[in-house]
């Protein structure tokens, strides 16, 4: 597993991170403490986190289907 190395990519990830926090704000009306560790907890946040997915080069929307998939089903 390769973890973001550069700053270009630690802010890619970062960036999609805040914008997952928001989609469970707006959609599910969490808290933002609630939906950071909703995220910070996911299994979606170690496959984003690894650079091998290259997950973190997919818009923050698509990313969030992969989420919310996990929140829905069980799995990412």
């Amino acid at each position: 597993m390769r973890e973001p190395e550069t700053k270009e990519q630690k802010y890619l990830v970062d960036s999609i991170i805040a914008d997952l926090v928001l989609y469970l704000v707006e959609d599910d009306g969490m808290t933002v403490n609630s939906a950071l560790d909703t995220v910070y907890n996911s299994d979606y946040y170690n496959l984003l986190n690894n650079l091998d997915t290259e997950l973190y080069l997919r818009g923050s929307l698509n990313n969030y289907h992969y989420l919310r998939r996990e929140l829905d089903y069980g799995r990412p």
